[in-house]
């Protein structure tokens, strides 16, 4: 294995919250660029969330960088607001309240690559 760079160019975005062409409100896409073709631990991608509201409960720990736009995550009653370049962590099957109120774009990494969440119902 050698050094891999994604571009930003490259990214293949694909739908899996809301419907495409529907992408106003309760929207989501992801561009997933380590799987386990790539890496047998960790995997990563890009998320954008549009006008969002979910509650979740990952069965992976995972980052997430804000790259542009802001969020807030609720969890056990504490609110975290994260704007660029603030980061979050999860530890796994925590219950997580997403709220975005505009978009926001992330970068996550989880660990370990073979776990995938349930979509949640919207």
């Amino acid at each position: 294995m050698t050094v891999q760079c994604y571009k930003a160019a490259d990214r293949q975005f694909v739908t899996y919250l809301g419907k495409p062409g529907q992408t106003a409100v309760n929207y989501a896409e992801i561009a997933k660029l380590i799987g386990p073709e790539v890496s047998s631990s960790m995997g990563a991608g890009v998320v954008t969330y549009r006008r969002l509201t979910v509650t979740w409960c990952l069965p992976f720990d995972e980052v997430l960088v804000i790259l542009a736009g802001a969020m807030r995550v609720t969890s056990s009653g504490v609110t975290h607001s994260a704007q660029p370049g603030d980061v979050l962590f999860f530890p796994k099957e925590t219950p997580l309240d997403y709220e975005v109120d505009d978009e926001v774009t992330l970068f996550y990494v989880k660990y370990p690559v073979d776990r995938t969440a349930a979509v949640p119902e919207l």
